[in-house]
């Protein structure tokens, strides 16, 4: 019997040249809501071997307990993402997200599987690397460590999500 990797996927990540009208085109034509997020989330940026500081706006929702994740990058800083913007695409799917429990054992397991890194985000707090192998034709895969506050809130905004009625879709802060 065959296991899965990394376990099931937890998110789909899309990047997008404008939040607002992707989480409306989400909500109006796909029926898909609420959205929480954040503007103007700094992150530090490893990407390629350059290290920076990218500026994202972020939007999550959930469909059958998935999170779908929308991003956009508000500067020409190098990140995983950047690569996006010199496409005519106005939102395009960009990663595929695993959770998983030490992100250190699955980064090694990965790349003994033949993935390579492309880059690490990280808040301080948490780290998120972004791995690519040509074999996944431009899908990137992203890694981030299961921890028990993260995953509870994973699993309480995926439960309102399944009883939303469609009233109060945008909850960003910031």
């Amino acid at each position: 019997m065959h296991t899965q990797r990394f376990g099931p996927v937890k998110q789909w990540g899309f990047v997008v040249r404008d939040l607002d009208a992707a989480m409306q085109c989400w909500v109006e034509q796909l029926g898909v809501g609420p959205w929480w997020g954040y503007r103007n989330v700094r992150l530090n940026s490893r990407f390629q071997g350059i290290e920076s500081e990218v500026l994202l706006d972020v939007a999550l929702s959930y469909q059958n307990g998935v999170q779908i994740e929308l991003i956009q990058q508000r500067d020409d800083s190098p990140s995983p993402y950047r690569a996006f913007y010199a496409t005519p695409h106005t939102q395009m799917l960009h990663q595929v997200a695993y959770m998983v429990p030490d992100l250190d054992a699955a980064l090694l397991e990965a790349k003994a599987a033949g993935l390579t890194e492309l880059g690490m985000l990280s808040n301080g707090d948490s780290r998120y690397y972004y791995l690519d192998s040509p074999a996944l034709t431009g899908l990137v895969v992203e890694l981030m460590q299961a921890d028990p506050a993260f995953l509870a809130d994973y699993e309480r905004c995926a439960a309102e999500a399944a009883r939303w009625d469609g009233s109060n879709p945008y909850r960003l802060i910031g």
